[in-house]
């Protein structure tokens, strides 16, 4: 270790030290957003109420389409105030029969393209008029009743709205671990963010924006995540992406190996996009002071604690090796601890995890397919310039509650 170079032992006391602060920050915002978690909120029912226009994206969905389609038609709100579209985007089977039995408006598109950035386009060009939010939906999904109702209740507000999106409940191996992942995700970094007055990200489903902004910013998206790169660049001009745990969508998970390995290559493809074409625009936002872009371009650095974790463990293995570049005691062991204290210590108290089998299995199952998103972020940065979409196959679970 001696022998290290004077820059390189500077280098790499400069990488713990940002990803000792990174974990520092995200640990302080999760305490400080936890406690804070009940202050109450006060919220005005805009007057009129707003016209609400929502596309329902599917590629091969006939399994499932019908379901997402009553809910939303069976939504607590004035029915003239509400339209339903599915852009059945590609498809080779029954979608767009299904859909309309189930009584929504059927748009039929077909693009050499991939993305569902352009079923979303068919999409709002197909509503009579202009309403004032669009709500955007994947077409496994399902709605609560009051989802709409709530949504309004907060447009007064912000311009663009994401719902709470929660798992449908599935004892499969797979989707169980990964819905244990969005669970967590809910708890410990969003919910947090949303009693800070922070934003989140677009998540795909049940989300909601002004139309002019979805104009504005969906035109001319580079990758496959629409939605992180809308984010980006709402927040790289000063809006925000506000969070509404009020109100939930449940969405599907993946139950197969090999359909969740593609989908996750094309998330992170989609990821690496967004930090090369958007991020410096939302970091130079950050730098002139804008804490919630700050806050977004750390996510869209580092958005997993899977990497803070090794970050800090790693870090503080150093300290006690006492190597020359290692950083004080103090700073690695209070990053460390709060690394894992502060989720372990909030999982408890909201009953995240218990002290019995099916839990620690939950826990386990999450953690490990945590660690696969290492070997499939190395692929997709080999294969960056891949774009690939992939209809997820969907079994017919009429059953799956609303949340």
């Amino acid at each position: 270790m001696m022998l290290l170079p004077r820059a390189a032992r500077w280098s790499l006391a400069a990488a713990q030290a940002l990803i000792v602060f990174i974990s520092l920050y995200q640990s302080l915002v999760t305490a400080l957003g936890y406690a804070r978690r009940n202050r109450p909120r006060r919220a005005t029912a805009p007057a009129p109420l707003p016209h609400i226009g929502l596309v329902v994206c599917a590629r091969n969905e006939e399994a499932v389409i019908e379901r997402i389609v009553r809910d939303l038609n069976a939504q607590e709100y004035p029915r003239d105030l509400f339209d339903v579209i599915v852009v059945a985007h590609n498809c080779t089977d029954g979608t767009a029969s299904a859909a309309a039995r189930a009584g929504a408006f059927v748009v039929a598109h077909t693009t050499a393209d991939p993305g569902k950035a352009r079923a979303v386009e068919a999409g709002i060009g197909a509503f009579d008029g202009r309403p004032d939010l669009i709500g955007i939906f994947d077409a496994d999904a399902r709605a609560e009743p009051g989802l709409l109702a709530a949504v309004a209740l907060r447009s007064r507000e912000d311009d663009c709205i994401q719902a709470e999106a929660v798992p449908i409940e599935d004892p499969e191996w797979l989707a169980a671990g990964y819905g244990f992942g969005r669970k967590a995700r809910n708890l410990f970094w969003w919910r947090p963010r949303e009693a800070l007055g922070l934003g989140t990200t677009i998540s795909g489903c049940g989300w909601f924006i002004r139309p002019a902004l979805l104009h504005r910013y969906l035109e001319g998206s580079h990758t496959l995540t629409e939605d992180l790169e809308l984010t980006a660049r709402l927040y790289a001009d000063g809006h925000r992406v506000a969070y509404l745990s009020a109100v939930r969508v449940a969405v599907g998970e993946p139950r197969e190996l090999s359909t969740s390995v593609r989908q996750r290559l094309r998330w992170v493809r989609g990821h690496l996009g967004v930090l090369r074409w958007h991020w410096p625009r939302l970091a130079a936002r950050a730098v002139r002071g804008d804490l919630r872009a700050l806050d977004m371009a750390i996510y869209i650095l580092v958005p997993t604690r899977m990497l803070t974790r090794l970050g800090t463990s790693v870090a503080l293995a150093f300290t006690l090796l006492r190597v020359p570049f290692a950083l004080p005691l103090a700073v690695t062991a209070t990053a460390a601890a709060a690394e894992w204290c502060v989720p372990a210590y909030i999982g408890w108290r909201e009953r995240l995890v218990s002290l019995n089998t099916a839990s620690f299995s939950l826990a386990a199952r999450h953690s490990v397919l945590g660690l696969l998103w290492f070997p499939i972020g190395f692929w997709a940065l080999l294969t960056s310039r891949v774009r690939a979409w992939d209809a997820t196959p969907r079994p017919r679970t009429e059953g799956a509650n609303v949340p």
